[in-house]
């Protein structure tokens, strides 16, 4: 599977990479040093018509509505899509290749299994062994090892080449049945262990080890996987965070400024593999639009107009003054290296990149759901329960998708009903105690009662620049150096500061993404658990706290204003996940996305609604991970409060916490056991 994709944990949580980098020097300002240091993802995509901050905006009636129904070989420069393995039914894609024949269940992926023999300590022993040979294969370059930990080596993670520092982007499809091998002798040696002995994080680690090689043994039985998405998508491609990653490193030692030049020198090689697998891609037939790659190329056209002007040169020197005892020669030394590599291999190579991307153009190509493809709803079976930590089918998905629809539309049509109760407060509303750091220091006090304590730590601010607030998200969490509690960044966007700013603040801060980050990592001793990849997990947690939040800002606590405040946003993410679910396994078109957002009482157009169909259409799940993950997160704690209806909110979300980051079935047996 594509590196790129992998399951280790993402930088930015929450951070949308709709950036325009037309400004390299500007974003030094966001990634500077920052002035004041505090003691203590990716927002939620939104689309339509917003008004402007003069009007003054009610809410408006929606009807009840039911849902809309619907029935490694060498790649040319020139690529031609082989003969289609169809007769069709599908697009045209390549026979070299394999595709499942059917969408594969559950028990299919994750079959019941008996208990092993290994007792005791044995067990622990061999759990341990399985957790770190997973990790030194999930961190297998430089680039994850320098950003993820501050000592790698505490974690055995050792004896990583900095000469190939970026690692290697794909699994060509010769390799596919190695891999499979792998994660299926791994398989094999957890299922030796006696499950039912292991307690606390120990059987949770189990569990979340067991499902997730479950899922890369599937995901390796079909080397189609490999090709349905594109790399460099211009929204959210490697190529829109490259520059962040790489003023990340930090330098303690001549060493660590030494392989630096290393990790820049390595682009070079990295960005051919993407450029390849593009072009591969193209030739089995997967390719896409020639927008989309006109988009992707673009991006790679901001790059390079950064060669003589970029804020990595001046960031190097100043990583360089941190180094204790650095001779002079060796500073002169290094900083000629680093513009020789900046100028004479890593922008060339983005420049390589742009024209490759525009090559792929006359591929003839492009943009689909995955329903177009063969094998694709199979694939996109893979990504729901990866992406959305639930082992629920599409249709079981869609299900409860449209029903948590209509029951949010039913509320605010009962609210509505009383709005002469409540108009004035919803108008008057102002979650926001100011500015981000007030927010915080609010609400840090202020889920005291709700919420376990969590770990001292350290946090920093950083303002996005101007000139990139436009395309970026509101505010965005940096959880890097995960061994360390004090490498924690807000990232805020001060074009989207406003009278409601404090439930991002929530969301990004306490008690989302910076407080489940921290809380997890202060309750295990299994690294996996707080770098594997539980996106769902994350940005479900984050968004119900979010919409929790609401009453901590409210005068009046839960009072209508406030549900029908959490209602209305929470319309606007389970339609968008919905639309999500419509093109890649129902085939909407965006005429028919358009049309049922507009059945449900928005007013959106083709015109406003086109960026984030193109998003949803190249990146299958992106908003589903936050919609689902909200949806599974909330019946979780709805069903736990039924069970035990004893329990405080605080006892709920504790038990929720110590579960840590597996699927929510798991998550639900563990509080079970936790809350009797």
């Amino acid at each position: 599977m594509k590196h790129y994709a992998r399951k280790i944990l993402c930088l930015l949580l929450a951070v949308s990479m709709m950036i325009s980098l037309q400004g390299c020097s500007a974003l030094k300002e966001m990634l500077a040093e920052p002035t004041e240091r505090h003691y203590a993802g990716d927002h939620k995509p939104e689309w339509g018509e917003e008004p402007t901050e003069t009007e003054e905006t009610e809410p408006t009636e929606t009807e009840e509505t039911e849902p809309t129904e619907t029935d490694e070989t060498e790649a040319s420069k020139k690529p031609a899509p082989t003969q289609a393995p169809d007769d069709g039914k599908y697009i045209n894609t390549s026979r070299e290749l394999t595709y499942p024949d059917h969408v594969a269940s559950f028990d299919e992926v994750h079959p019941k299994h008996k208990p092993g023999s290994l007792k005791g300590q044995d067990a622990v022993n061999r759990l341990n062994e399985v957790e770190q040979v997973i990790l030194k294969n999930a961190v297998s370059c430089y680039v994850d090892a320098d950003i993820l930990f501050e000592n790698p080596e505490k974690v055995g993670i050792t004896g990583i080449d900095p000469t190939k520092a970026w690692g290697d982007v794909t699994t060509p499809a010769s390799k596919y049945p190695e891999k499979k091998a792998f994660y299926e002798k791994q398989r094999d040696l957890l299922l030796e262990i006696d499950f039912e002995t292991l307690s606390g994080d120990d059987r949770i680690c189990f569990d979340k080890l067991l499902y997730d090689i479950e899922e890369d043994i599937y995901a390796y039985s079909y080397t189609a996987f490999e090709y349905y998405t594109m790399i460099f998508n211009s929204l959210v491609g490697p190529q829109s965070e490259v520059l962040f990653l790489l003023d990340v490193f930090t330098f303690e030692n001549l060493k660590d400024a030494e392989n630096y030049i290393l990790v820049l020198k390595d682009i070079d090689r990295y960005y051919d593999q993407m450029c390849e697998y593009e072009e591969t891609r193209a030739k089995y037939g997967f390719a896409s639009s020639p927008e989309s790659y006109e988009a992707a190329a673009v991006t790679f056209d901001n790059l390079v107009q950064q060669k003589d002007d970029c804020f990595l040169y001046q960031s190097f020197e100043e990583r360089l003054d941190k180094i204790k005892g650095l001779s002079s020669s060796d500073r002169a030394r290094l900083i000629r290296e680093n513009e020789d590599a900046m100028k004479n291999i890593v922008f060339p190579e983005f420049e390589e990149c742009a024209k490759r991307m525009r090559a792929l153009k006359s591929a003839g190509g492009r943009d689909a759901g995955l329903t177009e493809y063969r094998g694709g709803e199979a694939y996109y079976a893979i990504l729901n329960r990866t992406q959305t930590n639930n082992g629920a089918t599409i249709d079981e998905t869609i299900k409860l998708l449209d029903k948590e629809i209509k029951k949010t539309e039913k509320e605010m049509s009962e609210l509505m009903s009383r709005r002469s109760e409540w108009k004035d407060e919803y108008n008057a509303r102002a979650y926001s105690k100011g500015s981000v750091d007030k927010n915080l220091d609010f609400l840090r006090e202020a889920v005291k009662p709700d919420f376990p304590k969590i770990p001292s730590h350290e946090y920093y601010l950083m303002e996005v620049p101007k000139v990139f607030q436009e395309s970026f998200s509101p505010a965005a969490y940096l959880g890097f150096h995960l061994d360390n509690f004090n490498s924690n960044v807000i990232i805020v966007n001060n074009r989207s500061v406003d009278k409601n700013f404090g439930i991002t603040c929530a969301h990004e801060g306490y008690p989302g993404h910076m407080f489940q980050s921290l809380y997890t990592r202060s309750k295990t001793k299994h690294v996996y658990m707080y770098v594997s990849g539980s996106t769902g997990y994350k940005e479900g947690w984050a968004t119900y706290t979010e919409y929790y939040s609401m009453k901590y800002f409210s005068g009046n606590g839960e009072s209508d204003a406030v549900k029908y405040a959490r209602a209305d946003d929470r319309l606007s993410l389970l339609l968008s996940t919905r639309v999500d679910y419509g093109i890649h396994y129902e085939g909407w078109s965006l005429e028919e996305s358009v049309s049922y957002l507009n059945g449900h009482g928005f007013f959106v157009t083709k015109s406003s609604f086109s960026k984030f169909y193109t998003l949803l259409v190249t990146d299958p799940c992106y908003y589903a991970k936050y919609g689902m993950g909200y949806v599974w997160t909330q019946n979780t704690m709805d069903n736990m409060r039924k069970q035990f209806p004893k329990a405080t909110d605080k006892q709920i979300h504790t038990a929720y916490l110590d579960s840590l980051t597996g699927t929510f079935e798991q998550i639900e047996e563990n509080m079970k056991k936790l809350l009797k």
